[in-house]
């Protein structure tokens, strides 16, 4: 349980979320707002909330296309929607289909369940991800099972707050990502839907590594999470009071890296030898598949991860010539 003195640094830290809101636009989950730490629960060492650097970027082209994302939200759910009906193609009778939890993979779990609705798939099962997922699929008709009821998923679909070329990824936005990296983990095919925008060359500069933690070891996590070089702020709920818990019952750590995660498996395993962490957001080595939704003019298309990748360094080589 948090201490006394934490909860009212939480308090303090929580007044001054109006003053920042405009940063967290582009930077973090729409669900959610992060709050600073004070310093006391962390020793000596020094973490402090920096609004300027969660809307820097190492990409001005990546930034303002977010921006232009984020006014124009027709023209992001269109992407979102073209990458999910062309996932849910992937799906054949008879499959275990893990559900991932976001936008993107509520819009995936409601295509499945309109071919389920028009009898073109048959005998499918879903397992969820988390609560939100759960609901998603009982509304549009998708048979869901306990993780422990199934011995194998054959295809998991998820999204992700940001990818780098070799497909690892930032998740947590939505706070259930150790949930997320179990499924998606087992899975035989893991599927990961995104936008242009959510492509990187580094990961950690824009959006935070999320870290779930067991309450009462709160603050020597922080302390822990400090010493690695990142800045921890406690996230806490948009439409309640106090820190988000996640369906684990745990609490989220969003942790800034300012010179982005340098060596991702690295930061994965270290973050995770910390006693009291459950899982973070790096998911390394996880996905299988990553379809990316591209935009030119009014054409919207969705494209595999290489050929996405390719483009952009042709492109990127064409400016250069």
């Amino acid at each position: 349980m948090a201490s006394s003195a934490m909860l009212q640094n939480i308090a303090v830290a929580s007044s001054a979320a109006t003053s920042v809101a405009r940063f967290r636009s582009i930077a973090a989950a729409p669900s959610s707002q992060r709050v600073a730490l004070g310093q006391s629960h962390l020793g000596s060492a020094k973490v402090f909330f920096t609004p300027a650097r969660i809307g820097s970027r190492s990409s001005s082209h990546r930034a303002a296309t977010q921006v232009v994302a984020l006014k124009d939200p027709s023209s992001q759910d269109n992407l979102k929607r073209a990458v999910a009906k062309k996932a849910i193609e992937l799906v054949k009778s008879g499959m275990v289909v893990g559900l991932g939890t976001g936008s993107t993979s509520s819009m995936a779990i409601e295509e499945l369940g309109n071919l389920i609705q028009a009898n073109k798939l048959k005998d499918i099962v879903g397992v969820a991800t988390s609560y939100q997922s759960k609901v998603l699929a009982r509304q549009f008709g998708v048979k869901t099972v306990d993780l422990n009821d199934v011995n194998h998923i054959d295809i998991a679909f998820d999204g992700a707050d940001e990818v780098d070329s070799g497909m690892s990824l930032i998740k947590g936005g939505g706070a259930a990502h150790t949930m997320e990296k179990v499924v998606d983990s087992i899975a035989k095919e893991c599927v990961i839907l995104i936008d242009e925008t959510k492509v990187v060359k580094t990961l950690g500069l824009s959006f935070p590594v999320p870290v779930e933690v067991l309450p009462f070891a709160l603050a020597p996590v922080l302390r822990a999470l400090a010493a690695l070089g990142g800045q921890p702020e406690i996230r806490t709920a948009l439409r309640k009071d106090g820190p988000v818990i996640t369906d684990l019952g745990n609490m989220v750590v969003d942790v800034r890296f300012p010179e982005g995660v340098k060596d991702p498996a690295e930061m994965e395993t270290k973050i995770n030898m910390i006693p009291g962490v459950i899982d973070n957001g790096l998911f390394i080595n996880v996905a299988h598949k990553v379809l990316v939704g591209t935009k030119d003019g009014d054409e919207t298309s969705v494209v595999e991860f290489a050929e996405f990748v390719s483009s952009m360094k042709s492109s990127t080589e064409g400016v250069s010539a």
